[in-house]
């Protein structure tokens, strides 16, 4: 009688662990024989790949999940393991590699820095945002220390410009990273597929000094460094584009990833006739390869190849001039990753090959622009109990070639003004070495510090580059992370000539993070002194974060609040970065039969504008020349408001095959955003040029 009474509390203990209904699984993962801790192992959902995450500094993590999912848990010298879910926390042992050596498993190169970022976005993330249009770029401006003024993948953080906001893929500079690139560098989407990211990490200040030529934040993307058991295949079709992805796996040893995408512009301008009326028309063709290859437990090499050609019209308009805008482009990019592990070290070549041809035309101008890039770097990093270290040397060699014809005098473009031919080469080549190190002290406190150094060439400056930081796990739940350094970038100038432009900022940030199993809370502070040739920007700013997450709800609020002033020829003036309030809201539930609504919005203070004082008539160039108001006068635009809304559903056609339906709308209010004014042919008549208007977008993605 005891032995079935026995038996069936068992039963019923094991019933209810299996039963018990879990939102979120929190967790952490060990080592099975030394049960320390393993900070950033990954785990994910098996039945889909693109739910995961990365455990913390102290080895924890939170997923979301239920019981019985099944789990896999992987990290770089590890054996994987799958297991399937019965309790909401768990504790995952890994065990090691059983080598005679002592060797193991290299996947990816890891990034030293990584405990000191703030943000971080996978593959589900990247594709749930509405504002992403599963843009990995996308997705990171709907990020709290995301201050792009524009509707563009040309990110700015914390009231930088863009031009110094570096952007790695697999550890190689990406400098033309966008799709439908102006002149000025500004594009719509980025060249990026979510596909084959594996994630996308964030450093909004003091960005990592294992990356060079970086001034002002960062932006690492990573691809896929698994290999499938099975082949697994996306097809995608929208009202703009028809896209595929598939990745095979090749006898267990390596992946090959083929992806390509077809867009064109008919479907979508005739749905929104009104929001896309100065657009006239574009397109583009991409294909891209991504090859992993597992040589050993201890070697693993990446590479991906990409190439895109695309091109654009859209209705120019200009006080002299109202024409077609004509843009074309062709670009092709490598990155080759290698990485070997001996010992307690770990060795790594990351090499790049870029190249890109742009054409420009509008009115009598006709720009052509070719850019080339070779990068080349040698890492070594070295991993203890307590004490990493990683040091390393770059070589970054750009050229740059631009000649066409173009308007004598800038408010002077109509065919009968006088126009002069430009060309120019221009080559940036920087050698760069870095060592950085950090030590825990324990499992609550973490410091690092590093210096990278240029080795000058061609009249170049000397200069090094200053890193410190520190990270206080205070509890399990709050953090606090502050940070210090001298970043310094070299950059082409955007526009004619043969200028390139010099970064230096000095950078100070403090950040506050809370995080529970549903509640992440993330406070932050930070200054920052720049010198760009002769200009000297001055900013000091606060953010706040607030994210709300539940099995069927999921809420976030984040508000900024930027002070920038620049300093020129003696004279002080606001930036566009001078934001007194700069916000964003998501709010997403998820509700019977697989359904998801969620809404988003942008709110921020009007940016900064010249306007005309007025205008008198030239003779010579039959033209009227405007007369701006000085700097010191400039006045704000209206305030920008934009909310979007997305609903998804996903159906289940078979065990192995599933489609996404979901329809969005971008600016549904139809908020008159005003992106700057135009003026007519002698300036006494003044119209709004807007940002894009109310766009209904609709597509599938079909998953097999």
């Amino acid at each position: 009688m005891k032995a079935a009474i026995v038996l069936i509390v068992i039963f019923l203990r094991t019933l209810m662990g299996v039963a018990q209904p879990c939102t979120y699984v929190r967790g952490t993962i060990t080592d099975a024989e030394t049960r320390d801790r393993l900070p950033g192992a990954n785990i994910r959902l098996q039945a889909d790949w693109r739910t995961g995450t990365s455990t913390d500094s102290l080895g924890h993590f939170i997923i979301k999940a239920q019981a019985g999912d099944t789990l896999v848990a992987s990290f770089i010298g590890y054996k994987e393991s799958a297991f399937i879910i019965r309790e909401c926390e768990i504790v995952i042992l890994l065990e090691p590699y059983a080598q005679l050596t002592g060797e193991v498993v290299v996947q990816a190169e890891r990034l030293i820095a990584e405990e000191f970022r703030t943000m971080k976005a996978d593959k589900l993330e990247i594709y749930t945002n509405p504002t992403a249009k599963a843009d990995p770029l996308l997705a990171v401006n709907a990020m709290p220390a995301a201050t792009t003024l524009d509707e563009s993948a040309n990110i700015s953080l914390r009231g930088s410009t863009a031009q110094e906001t570096g952007i790695f893929l697999n550890n190689v500079p990406i400098y033309d990273g966008i799709r439908y690139g102006q002149l000025n560098g500004i594009g719509t989407f980025s060249i990026f597929n979510t596909a084959i990211i594996n994630n996308v990490q964030v450093f909004p200040g003091n960005p990592p000094l294992e990356y060079g030529n970086t001034s002002s934040g960062l932006i690492a993307l990573q691809t896929d460094a698994i290999i499938p058991k099975k082949t697994e295949t996306q097809l995608s079709l929208n009202m703009a584009s028809v896209g595929f992805s598939t990745q095979i796996p090749v006898k267990q040893k390596s992946s090959v990833s083929v992806l390509g995408n077809y867009q064109f512009s008919g479907l979508l301008r005739g749905l929104n006739p009104r929001s896309l009326e100065r657009i006239k028309n574009f397109g583009s063709q991409d294909l891209g390869l991504h090859y992993f290859y597992r040589f050993s437990p201890t070697t693993s090499l990446k590479f991906f190849n990409y190439s895109l050609r695309e091109q654009f019209t859209f209705d120019f308009r200009q006080p002299s001039f109202h024409g077609d805008f004509n843009a074309q482009g062709k670009r092709n990019f490598s990155t080759l990753s290698l990485q070997k592990r001996v010992g307690k070290g770990e060795f790594s070549i990351n090499q790049g090959a870029s190249f890109s041809e742009s054409r420009f035309s509008y009115s009598v101008s006709d720009i052509k622009l070719r850019n080339t890039n070779l990068f080349t770097s040698f890492n070594y990093l070295y991993t203890g109990h307590r004490f990493d270290f990683k040091s390393g040397i770059s070589h970054d060699n750009r050229l740059q070639k631009f000649n066409g014809t173009l308007p004598e005098i800038d408010f002077a473009i109509a065919p009968i003004h006088p126009f002069v031919n430009v060309s120019s080469t221009t080559r940036i080549a920087i050698t760069e070495v870095f060592g950085y190190g950090k030590y825990r002290f324990s499992e609550k406190i973490m410091i690092g510090a590093g210096m990278r150094q240029n080795i000058p060439a061609r009249m170049q400056p000397l200069y090094n580059s200053l890193q410190a930081n520190v990270k206080w796990q205070m509890t399990e739940k709050f953090s606090l992370l502050l940070g210090a350094g001298k970043y310094h970038r070299t950059d082409f100038s955007r526009g004619a000539g043969n200028a390139t432009l010099f970064f230096e900022t000095d950078q100070l940030s403090l950040d506050a993070t809370y995080k529970t199993l549903r509640w992440e809370v993330i406070g932050s502070v930070f200054g920052k002194h720049s010198r760009q040739d002769h200009r000297l920007i001055e900013t000091v700013g606060a953010e706040a974060f607030i994210k709300y997450q539940s099995r069927k709800w999921l809420a976030q609020v984040s508000v900024s609040s930027l002070q920038s002033t620049i300093q020129q020829n003696e004279i002080s003036f606001a930036s566009p970065f001078d934001l007194s309030y700069f916000g964003r809201a998501n709010l997403q539930y998820k509700f019977g039969g697989n359904w998801v609504v969620s809404a988003f919005s942008l709110f921020r203070q009007g940016s900064f504008f010249r306007p005309v004082a007025g205008a008198q008539f030239n003779p010579q160039w039959m033209v009227y020349e405007p007369r701006f108001v000085p700097v010191t006068g400039q006045q704000r635009l209206p305030a920008y408001f934009n909310m979007s809304m997305n609903v998804s559903k996903l159906v289940s056609l078979s065990d192995t095959l599933m489609m996404v339906l979901f329809a969005s709308t971008d600016n549904l209010t139809n908020n008159p955003n005003v992106r700057d004014y135009n003026y007519n042919f002698d300036y006494t008549t003044r119209t709004e040029e807007r940002f894009a208007q109310r766009t209904v977008f609709l597509g599938c993605v079909l998953n097999f």
